[in-house]
């Protein structure tokens, strides 16, 4: 990890960080490869309120309306940021054209590669969590075409998904077995509903990231058509229309399912709309500061973040585990925001993110020889 070269300055400023450059961004690299861009402290924020968020659900299982509130919104938000990410990691391949977008296309083809295949790796000690990483990577690999795309164009694809979302709910709850056979389209987290997710972040990247009037009107119509989705949740019983037989009032219900996690329309439009609106509300509050830096911190190495979660938690989230880990989850969320502090106080980049551009780099370097025949 490449170690940082500045240190605490004035209370308006990011620690570890050299002055801002712009309101509300501290200059140093970002998680994808080089070159070195500004990190906007709002997104890192929302990172991080995703990863509590997750940690919080996974491990506390709080009751009643804060239960509703961590039950799909953190991995939601997650999602929606990896959309931003994508966004933010093609911008100069889109900008400048030729070589450096084939570069930026085959560094987010890689990116996605070594996702799936860290999920790989975790997914045997994650207990009952349910491990993200492949299904990003998957979306990372789809869509390393997508930061070219026009806005109107993006639109579409996310009506599209959305649509596919709710399509393949309704196959899962009423065809069952042999909706199972097309993996993006089945599962606790397929793939179709993660990239709806992805799309819709790398258009808000576009719209939100600029405009303070649009993170106000964002927050100002996103939060109600969330709490108005959470709130359809209670007057959904799918499982009473399962029983009773009649596939037709079941098909209709599964497309505008509030369920968390279903990918009813209910349960897409509120979801989206909560994690946009999280999203506007951390740019428009948080600016700099020490007092924000913690999370910054976390959300600047989210991956490392999230895998350690994973890792740590698993072992106690079995079957027959109790549902609620108070300790667990306490020490979790303190520790993961003291860790992260520490390292981004010294390093520019969390271990993965570092090893990621690492190997990002390697695999996207165009300044090897090549190999002749002879030598071959």
């Amino acid at each position: 990890m490449t170690p940082t070269t500045s240190s605490l300055t004035s209370p308006g400023q990011s620690p570890a960080a050299p002055p801002d450059t712009d309101a509300g961004t501290s200059r140093e690299a970002s998680s994808a490869a080089p070159p070195s861009r500004t990190r906007i402290i709002g997104l890192d924020v929302a990172r991080a309120l995703a990863l509590l968020g997750m940690m919080v659900n996974h491990l506390m299982e709080p009751d009643g309306w804060t239960a509703e509130i961590f039950r799909g919104f953190p991995s939601a938000l997650f999602a929606v940021m990896a959309g931003f990410s994508l966004s933010i990691m093609g911008a100069r391949g889109v900008r400048e054209g030729g070589g450096a977008l084939a570069g930026s296309r085959h560094g987010l083809i890689v990116r996605g590669a070594v996702l799936i295949a860290l999920g790989a790796l975790i997914e045997p000690f994650a207990g009952t969590i349910q491990v993200v990483l492949s299904a990003f990577g998957i979306c990372y690999v789809a869509l390393a075409c997508a930061p070219r795309w026009r806005t109107s164009t993006l639109a579409v694809v996310a009506g599209v998904l959305v649509a596919a979302c709710a399509l393949s709910h309704v196959l899962n709850m009423t065809v069952g077995e042999p909706a199972s056979l097309v993996p993006v389209m089945s599962g606790p987290y397929p793939a179709v509903v993660w990239a709806a997710y992805m799309v819709i972040g790398l258009i808000a990247h576009r719209l939100l990231t600029r405009s303070t009037r649009a993170q106000l009107l964002t927050v100002l119509i996103g939060t109600p058509l969330a709490v108005v989705g959470t709130m359809l949740r209670g007057y959904v019983d799918l499982d009473a229309l399962f029983e009773s037989g009649d596939l037709g009032a079941l098909a209709l219900t599964s497309i505008i399912d509030p369920t968390a996690h279903s990918g009813g329309l209910i349960d897409m439009v509120a979801s989206i709309s909560g994690a946009l609106a999280v999203i506007a509300l951390c740019l428009l509050v948080f600016k700099g500061g020490w007092w924000s830096f913690p999370l910054q911190a976390m959300g600047s190495m989210s991956l490392t973040v999230y895998v350690a979660h994973v890792l740590s938690a698993g072992p106690f989230l079995l079957e027959d585990a109790p549902e609620r880990l108070p300790v667990l989850g306490t020490a979790t969320v303190l520790l993961g925001l003291a860790l992260a502090t520490l390292i981004r106080l010294r390093f520019a980049h969390g271990p993965l993110e570092w090893t990621m551009r690492r190997l990002i780099r390697l695999a996207t370097d165009r300044s090897r020889p090549g190999i002749s025949r002879n030598q071959a």
